[in-house]
Parts: structure tokens; C-alpha cells; sequence
């Protein structure tokens, strides 16, 4: 069992000062008093607290990111915005009216209650110019003893509609899901409190209307925590960093046959930073200092005072006694101290420039005058113990498999991109433990093990989060301090640093013209200064591409249970997302998801909504240079995201409740670590039976003879594959037409055949695999 240092959250405690209001006197007054002895300054980090909040619209949210508006997860859609946790101080949360967003009541549920089938309405007669209406995912699904209808419908009313979803037993109104001012669909997540429905019947209010059979969203399967001797539950608390990369070196000690360490290029820029201090409390009279060397490295012994020379007509000076320095301010003929900040700041850089860089206060001009201050020593502000290194930390991936060599489908864990989320790295750390205890007692750990090649990074950010956990627990971003001294580089800006490392890569990204990502170096959703600026990311880009067999991935995120891939960014003007999956991918990802949601659903009962599932633009919100865009467009890897910990249905008040945040309590914790790395072991096995498919796809052609005459063609492959076809009598090649999806979140197109047509076609499944050439004659009487 791994123990755990410690299993609460520790904040930051700040070291008290004494005698701030007393400045003593220098040696150049005529009545000197005796050495004050330097002091640590005190500067709180701003509290803040999360608050559920109602946003109007992507265009809003996305301002409020630049902003500096942390929004942690539980993201709903409705129809007049979206309603997510956020983290706010108390300026935040005063300002929320600026962008026209108010504090939200509990949300009970994405759920409807429905009405009884008496008050539904009832459907209007179909007018000759009724809208057409397309339902696509109807999915049930049980949790806790309660049954759920999940279903997405659209209308082709240019000036909208109101959808009514109703089955035997109910009926609810579909809100409409509008994002970026374009409208996607209607969708609803309604409770049924009676058996499982067939099908189901979307009415609109202008006379379109289609029914859809229901279909079963995820399935009973045999979890691996249920298999007898199986092993798991291995950690007891949370760990940090440190920690977590001390036990990824013990496994692969413990278990040398079948593991290894690849230690990866780039190191972090560190739990490191400079020591600083602000002096005075008026922006125009602000001095803001820095070491030139590592708090840890030195930094933090340096000390300045701004003395008052207790004199008349003093000029000002600036002495440097080992690491002491002091600041002689200027008097006039009166005694009265005039050195402005900007000439404070000037005699500083001048005569202790070797030690110290000092700075007006963001940019002021620094024409205030500055109050004298008493020795006060520069601090890196940082309070974890020693047992934590301050400098670059050493990022390394366990390498598991029997066969280490390339031949076999390799898959990526990483977890921990944003350093708050610290039930993630224990998912990765457990799937981790779970093939290495069960290798010699459970048939399918040894099938794993001989067949896929498997690499795990823990935590990606080990800086942010030993920050998080020893400084701030609300810390997202990486450590590093991007900001202009003209900005908020200064010590009362410290927990607004860093790059948020899921919005530094390259396809999709801001600079592209991307939403979802911000240029503000204060902003939670920071790019940082340039695509791949950050080692973090570095790193894993250089996994792609060392590791050529790779073939799945999956970023492992924290709260809000959502599952998604591609497309995961969009410009807002005109909301042009990157390229969609073609159809076989897009099938690929959905059968993969259910089988990942299946096991998870295994431990606890724990369902991801299928409204939840899907490309994260559609789902969810536009993230601009995430890497699972990167590492699907550019390398053809399959890559997941992850939203681990959300919500459950709770029987006895009848609503969703929260899945505790980035730091539940720890007995909620557990069981959620547990049942999202019974999902990574499923990733596992689908790249098991990756391995092992050595047969083509086998495709059918389906007609439907329809009253006008004409035939519907649709393409049915025995697994996703796509399907390259002609017309025209020629062969197909993969350049051939692509068969396509019908629209977003639909399964393949219908093609309306008004003569007698000759289709040939060929497929490539996921491996590559081609199907040999068919043909079939589709016949118009």
C-alpha cells in the first residue's frame, strides 16, 4: 500500500511581520536607532471561493477567461448560456455584472421531471410547410435505481421551434443548445419513472415531427475489480508530486522485467522563484523588487529598507552591506522625505543591480512619493518542506509492457496538466499498480501485458502542483512567471502565473485564431507566450514522436464527467471548428467510450451522461491548443479527454449531486480514482484487441424504397471503417468520396438514388486494413 504524506489540503501560512508601522532610522540620522533586524513580509494571497454562476453565452465566458475568471468545471448548457462553478474573489464576484452574469441557484439536474402523458401537449397537425425534424442520440440509461432518457433531436425552422420529446408514460420540452450564437440541436436528459421506452416521438411547434427507437447507453459488464483475486485500491491518501514520482520508481524497481523509467528531455522551470517584496500601498508610490537569484538559492536572505535619513536636505543613496541593502531616501530642507518611486527604483537597479532588479508598480510612472519601510527580507513566498526540490524537476514516464520494442499498439496516460486536480494522478498511478500486482494472477492483466506497450506520466505538472498543494490550493497553471514587469510580475500577482499546459500546443490554438485560450499572462486559460513554450508540453509532444507506435491517448482531467475528443477548439466568428473525424474515427471514439464508461459504471454505478460524451466543442466549451487536437491531427493518435468526478444520482433527494470538486474529501476521493482507472484499464484492453484484429472490415449496402420512388442508400460496415465509393464505373481508390456522418453527432449520410446507380466501394478500418473492392446495382423502377 502507498502512504501517503499527508491526506488534507494544506494552504499557505504566510510568516507574520512585526514593527511594520515603525521605520528605523538609518546611519546617516544624527540619533541613530539600534539595527532592526529584517523581517519576512506578509502579503495574503486574495481569498476566494467557488461560486456557481450563471454566464450569457461563450462570447462572455471566454472575455471573463481573459479577465482573469477561473471557471473549475460542472459546466451545464442552457438555453440562455451556461451555468459552471467558478473560483472568484470577493472584486470577482462584485464584477460579475460587467459581463452580465449573476450568481446561480443550485442546480438540481440537466434533468426534467416528466409531466404525466395527460398534460403533455398535444401535437399540432402537420401543415404543408412544417419543419423537418431529425432525431439523433435517444439513449437510456439507469443509475442508482433510477432510469434516464438522454436525447438530441434538430429542426430545420430557421426561426426556431419549440421540440417536445414524449414516450409512452411522459413528456418534456427540449431546450435548445445554442453555442456561439449558432444553434446545434435540442437536447434533454429526462427522468423516467416508469419501464423502458421503445421509441420515442420529437414534436416541434410548426408541425415537423420523427420517432427514433431507444438504444442502451453503456452495458453490464464483468469489471475488472470484479474478477476474483483481483487486486486494487492501492493508495490511501493524496499524494503530492514528490510523492507520486517516488512510488513510479519503486514499481519499476519492484517489477524490472516488464517496466522501465524513460526519463523525458525537458525538465520544468521548477517549484521555484525568485524572492520579491512590495513596498508601500499607492500604485504611483509602489516599489516592487526582485532577487536576481532563486528564492532558495539565495534570494530569500537578501533584505531592503527604504530609511528615513532623519535629517534635512538629505540626498538619496543607496548602501549594500552583504545581502543588506538600504535605501537612503531624499529629505527637503524640512526633513520631510521626496524621493519619488520611479527615483527609488532607478538608485536601486543602479547601485544593487548585482543582487536585485526593482520595478515601479505595473507600470505606474512612480511619480508618488514612497514611505519609508523597515528591513524587510525578499521571500519566494514558497512553504513546502524540504523534502520537495525547488528547482527543475525531472519528468519521467513508467514504460510497461512485456514487449518494450515498438511491435506492439502502444497507449499514453498522462494526468495532472492542471496542478488543482489531484485525484488524477492517482488514476494514472493506480492503473498503474493494478497491471503490476495482477501480472501473475488475472488472465486479462497478462494479456494486456503481452500485447500493448503502455507509458505513463503521472503528473505533468509537478510544478503547479506542489504549489497547489503546499501554497494555493486553487493553483491551475504551471509555475512560470511570463508577466512584463509592466504587468503583474510583482509579488501580489504570484497566484496568477503560469501557462495553462492543455492550451500550449499547436493545432487549433489561439494564435490561429482559436477561442478558448487567452494571451493574458494572468488568465487561468493562458497559452503562454508561444505554442510549445513550456517543457511540460514539450515532452509530450516528443513521446509522440519517439514513440511511433503509440495509437491511443488520454489526458486525464478533473471535475465534471465529460469524455471527449475532436473537434475540441473553434473560432467564434461563424463557429468554425478544426477538422471533424471522419465517420470511422468518430464511430471508433464512440464505441471505445462505451466500453471505457461501461467499466467505469462497474465500481459504483457511476454513469457519463452521453450528453456529456463527444467532441469538446460540441459538448462543452472551445479549448484553443489542446493537445488532443495535437496529437490527432498531427500524429493519428486516438486521443481521449478526460473529465473525471462527476456528478451522481442521489435517490433519496431525487437530484445530481457535485462530485466534490478538484480536492473531494477523501472518502469520495477514493471510490472516484478507483472507478475512472477501472476505465484506463478498459483503454488497456481495447489496444489488446487493436493488437490482435488481423480482418478486414466487411461492408453491406442498405437500400430503402421510398413512396416517390427513389431508393435511400446508406453504407453498414461490421466495425468502423471508411468507406471509399464511385458511381461512375471506375475503381475506388482512398481517394475515392469518403462515405460521410449525416451532420454532427449523426451516423452516415443517406444517399438518395433517383436511377438505376452502380456503386462500388472499398473500406479501411482503424489498422489500415483494406477490404477488398464490391460492388452492388441499386435499381429505380
Amino acid at each position: 500500500m502507498v502512504t501517503p504524506l499527508r491526506t488534507t489540503r494544506l494552504v499557505l501560512v504566510a510568516v507574520a511581520t512585526a514593527g511594520l508601522a515603525t521605520a528605523g532610522l538609518s546611519a546617516q540620522a544624527s540619533d541613530p536607532s539600534p539595527p532592526v533586524a529584517p523581517v519576512r513580509q506578509q502579503l495574503p494571497l486574495p481569498d476566494e471561493r467557488v461560486v456557481r454562476v450563471h454566464v450569457p453565452g461563450s462570447e462572455a465566458l471566454y472575455a471573463m477567461e481573459d479577465a482573469g475568471y477561473d471557471f473549475t468545471g460542472q459546466y451545464e448548457r442552457v438555453p440562455d448560456g451556461v451555468v459552471v462553478d467558478a473560483l472568484l474573489t470577493a472584486e470577482q464576484l462584485a464584477g460579475l455584472d460587467e459581463y452580465g452574469a449573476t450568481v446561480a441557484a443550485q442546480v438540481a439536474a440537466t434533468t426534467a421531471s416528466a409531466p404525466s402523458a395527460a398534460s403533455a401537449p398535444a401535437a399540432p397537425e402537420t401543415a404543408a410547410d412544417a419543419d423537418a425534424v431529425v432525431v439523433g442520440r435517444v439513449d437510456w440509461f439507469t443509475t442508482k435505481g433510477q432510469g434516464f432518457l438522454s436525447v438530441e433531436a434538430k429542426t430545420d425552422a430557421l426561426d426556431g421551434a419549440t421540440l417536445t420529446l414524449s414516450w409512452d408514460g411522459g413528456s418534456v420540452e427540449m431546450p435548445p443548445y445554442v453555442d456561439s450564437g449558432e444553434y446545434l440541436y435540442h437536447r434533454v436528459l429526462a427522468r423516467v419513472d416508469g419501464p423502458r421506452p421503445d421509441e420515442v416521438t420529437v414534436t416541434s411547434s410548426l408541425g415537423g415531427s420523427a420517432t427514433a427507437p431507444v438504444t442502451d447507453w453503456l452495458y453490464e459488464t464483468d469489471a475488472d475489480v470484479d474478477r476474483p483475486g483481483y487486486e486494487y485500491g492501492f493508495v490511501d491518501g493524496y499524494l503530492n508530486p514528490t510523492e507520486i514520482y517516488e512510488r513510479l520508481d519503486e514499481l519499476h524497481a519492484e517489477h524490472p522485467d516488464v517496466t522501465e523509467i524513460v526519463e523525458l528531455p525537458y525538465r520544468t522551470n521548477g517549484y521555484q522563484r525568485l524572492a520579491q517584496a512590495v513596498f508601500g500601498t499607492a500604485n504611483a508610490s509602489r516599489v516592487a523588487v526582485d532577487s536576481l537569484a532563486w528564492g532558495h538559492e539565495g534570494g530569500n536572505d537578501i533584505s531592503v529598507e527604504l530609511a528615513d535619513p532623519g535629517v534635512a536636505s538629505s540626498a538619496l543613496d543607496v548602501t549594500v552591506d552583504g545581502d543588506a541593502i538600504t535605501v537612503h531616501l531624499a529629505t527637503d530642507a524640512a526633513g520631510v522625505v521626496t524621493s519619488t518611486a520611479a527615483q527609488v527604483v532607478a538608485a536601486l537597479n543602479a547601485e544593487a543591480g548585482t543582487l536585485i532588479r526593482a520595478y515601479t508598480y505595473r507600470g505606474d510612472a512612480g511619480a508618488g512619493v514612497v514611505a519609508p519601510a523597515p528591513p524587510t527580507l525578499l521571500s519566494d513566498f514558497l512553504s513546502a518542506p524540504n523534502s520537495v526540490e525547488r528547482g527543475p524537476f525531472p519528468l519521467r514516464a513508467l514504460r510497461i509492457g512485456e514487449h518494450r520494442d515498438g511491435s506492439k499498439p502502444g497507449v499514453l496516460i498522462i494526468a495532472q496538466d492542471h496542478a488543482r486536480e489531484w485525484v488524477t494522478p492517482l488514476v494514472a498511478l493506480e492503473a498503474a499498480e493494478r497491471l503490476l500486482a495482477n501480472r501473475d494472477n488475472d488472465p486479462a492483466t497478462r494479456r494486456i501485458l503481452r500485447n500493448v506497450d503502455i507509458l505513463i506520466v503521472p503528473s505533468n505538472n509537478p510544478d503547479g502542483a506542489h504549489y497547489s498543494f503546499f501554497d494555493r490550493a486553487g493553483q491551475r497553471r504551471n509555475m512560470t512567471n511570463h508577466c512584463p514587469l509592466t504587468g503583474a510580475a510583482d509579488a501580489n500577482a504570484r497566484g496568477n502565473w503560469g501557462v495553462d499546459l492543455n492550451r500550449n500546443y499547436r493545432v487549433g490554438s489561439a494564435i490561429d485564431g482559436y477561442d478558448g485560450a487567452s494571451f493574458s499572462c494572468t488568465s487561468d486559460t493562458y497559452m503562454g507566450p508561444d505554442k510549445l513554450s513550456e517543457p511540460e508540453a514539450k515532452n509530450i509532444v516528443w513521446l509522440a514522436e519517439t514513440f511511433d507506435n503509440l495509437k491511443f491517448f488520454m489526458t486525464v482531467h478533473s471535475y465534471g464527467g465529460q469524455l471527449f475528443w475532436q473537434p475540441g477548439a473553434y473560432i467564434a466568428e461563424g463557429r468554425i471548428t478544426t477538422p471533424r473525424p471522419p465517420l470511422r474515427d468518430e464511430t471508433y471514439y464512440w464505441e471505445m467510450a462505451e466500453e471505457i464508461l461501461s467499466n467505469v459504471k462497474g465500481l459504483r454505478d457511476t454513469v457519463v451522461q452521453p450528453g456529456n460524451v463527444g467532441g469538446s466543442s460540441d459538448v462543452l466549451y472551445s479549448s484553443a491548443g489542446n493537445v488532443r487536437e495535437d496529437l490527432y491531427f498531427t500524429y493519428g493518435i486516438y486521443a481521449f479527454g478526460w473529465e473525471i468526478g462527476g456528478v451522481q444520482w442521489n435517490p433519496e433527494t431525487g437530484e445530481w449531486d457535485s462530485g466534490g470538486g478538484f480536492q473531494p474529501d477523501w472518502p469520495e476521493a477514493h471510490q472516484q480514482y478507483q472507478e475512472y482507472a477501472s476505465g484506463v484499464i478498459e483503454m488497456f484492453e481495447i489496444a489488446a484487441d487493436y493488437a490482435a484484429d488481423q480482418q478486414p472490415a466487411t461492408t453491406r449496402l442498405v437500400q430503402e424504397r421510398q413512396p416517390d420512388g427513389t431508393v435511400h442508400v446508406t453504407f453498414e460496415p461490421s466495425e468502423p471503417a471508411s468507406i471509399h465509393y464511385t458511381t461512375d464505373g471506375s475503381t475506388p481508390t482512398t481517394d475515392s468520396p469518403v462515405y460521410e456522418a449525416a451532420a454532427m453527432r449523426e451516423p452516415g449520410e443517406v444517399i438518395v438514388v433517383d436511377e438505376t446507380t452502380t456503386f462500388r466501394w472499398i473500406s479501411v478500418d482503424v489498422k489500415g486494413q483494406l477490404e477488398p473492392p464490391k460492388r452492388f446495382t441499386v435499381r429505380v423502377r
